[in-house]
């Protein structure tokens, strides 16, 4: 994953050296030892300090004097201000970003395992402080604390990757030049990406990854960060990569003008023309059909389907659906599926029952919150047929009971029935059932 925006300010903020002095221990501290306090975001400092007195992860913190302590701490909580993980005040630390904090000394625990994410903080770090022109003798100076082994070779080995994958500098052995705007922000992610990043994805590689998520659907940016697991700058800075050699297209706009992509398939970035791709998706998912359901699809069944994405993931979601489902794992991933997702749709449904003792409830009324609409598509439409078949049967009742129950009260409540459906499906993000 490519380093967060917080994070990146920590390592702006904060220099290498703070893995070896008091910093990492108060963030650890913070981390490890503040439970009682994880649901305040506005603590008094005396408090704090009060704890600290009997830390487990601050070093001899017993034989430390009260004042170098205060002092100290004064020192960490200004810094942490300036990274925007706390608002500091004389008595106060507040607006605590609890999480930021977590993720922080997380990185500085990952980075502490490895001379070369040691060496991309100091870069970034010096970068980050207006230097274009950094010396080798500024990068050890910076990293005295540490006994850096091959600090040539590493800086060459961040050249030679960097550059690959877009950075214009050069490091000649004795300075690393960055020939980039003191303001581009995309020289951070070159510098820090690979400090954070779980896998060892080559641009290539990460390329190809995109490509295959968004053939089978339209993501934005922020869609495509959380399913892949990579920073939203990474994902943007590959994005136009992609659209600069016309591999992919603008699909829509989301809300607040997020925008959408789907692969090109006027250039289909996997070699195939538009109208095999097309054909190849039917056929599968007709034959499944067939095979499965003995249902006789046509080409004309899927002429409503817009594009060849939506083909593709409805033939992935069918070819998932084939999967044995009667392991051990499967049932066991079912039932806990349904336990959590009936525990959600159980929370944002109220139903109010008549009920003579409470007047204010005269009739049938079902309340659905419109949090409904982000459970699962599947789901969604499992819930909408299950409206549309109560309905049916609610119907079929009426009419079995007619003799003694009047017209006018079965259409009554036939028509609140569909109301109060309407509004369900309405808020789980489907359009209504019908009414006929």
């Amino acid at each position: 994953m490519g380093v967060s925006a917080s994070n990146l300010a920590g390592l702006r903020i904060f220099a290498p050296a703070s893995i070896v002095n008091r910093t990492l221990e108060f963030f650890e501290f913070l981390r490890y030892e503040t439970k009682e306090y994880r649901d305040e975001t506005n603590l008094l400092k005396e408090d704090l300090l009060d704890v600290i007195s009997k830390s487990l992860k601050i070093k001899q913190v017993s034989k430390i004097k009260k004042t170098d302590i205060v002092k100290l701490f004064e020192e960490f909580t200004k810094d942490l201000d300036r990274t925007l993980f706390i608002k500091n005040s004389k008595d106060e630390i507040l607006d605590i970003k609890w999480k930021r904090i977590d993720s922080f000394c997380s990185l500085l625990r990952l980075i502490e395992r490895s001379d070369e994410r040691k060496v991309r903080w100091a870069l970034y770090h010096l970068f980050a402080s207006g230097m274009l022109k950094i010396s080798k003798e500024k990068i050890s100076e910076l990293l005295k604390d540490f006994q850096i082994k091959n600090l040539d070779k590493i800086l060459t080995k961040i050249i030679k990757v960097e550059t690959l994958s877009g950075l214009d500098g050069q490091y000649d052995g004795k300075n690393f030049v960055i020939n980039h705007e003191k303001d581009d922000k995309i020289v951070s992610h070159y510098l820090s990406d690979a400090i954070e990043e779980p896998s060892r994805r080559s641009p290539g590689e990460l390329e190809e990854e995109i490509l295959e998520l968004i053939d089978e659907g339209s993501y934005s940016n922020q869609e495509i960060s959380q399913a892949l697991l990579i920073d939203e700058g990474l994902v943007s800075r590959t994005i136009g990569k992609l659209r600069d050699q016309d591999k992919i297209v603008l699909s829509s706009f989301g809300k607040r003008g997020a925008r959408y992509f789907t692969t090109n398939c006027d250039n289909c970035p996997f070699g195939t023309t538009k109208d095999s791709c097309r054909k190849e998706a039917i056929s599968y998912i007709a034959t499944a059909f067939m095979q499965d359901f003995a249902l006789d699809l046509s080409a004309n069944d899927f002429d409503s389907v817009e594009s060849n994405q939506a083909l593709l993931k409805i033939k992935r979601i069918v070819m998932m659906a084939r999967k044995e489902k009667n392991t051990k794992l499967e049932r066991n991933i079912g039932e806990n599926l349904e336990i959590l997702l009936s525990k959600a749709v159980d929370k944002f449904v109220e139903v109010e029952v008549p009920d003579e003792r409470n007047p204010k409830v005269p009739e049938f009324t079902m309340t659905v919150k419109k949090d409904l609409a982000k459970l699962p598509m599947l789901y969604q439409l499992g819930l909408k047929k299950g409206a549309q078949g109560g309905i049916n049967l609610m119907d079929e009742m009426l009419h079995l009971a007619s003799k003694s129950i009047k017209k006018d009260d079965r259409i009554k409540i036939k028509k609140h029935a569909l109301v109060e459906a309407n509004k369900f499906l309405k808020n789980i993000g489907l359009d209504k059932p019908d009414s006929s």
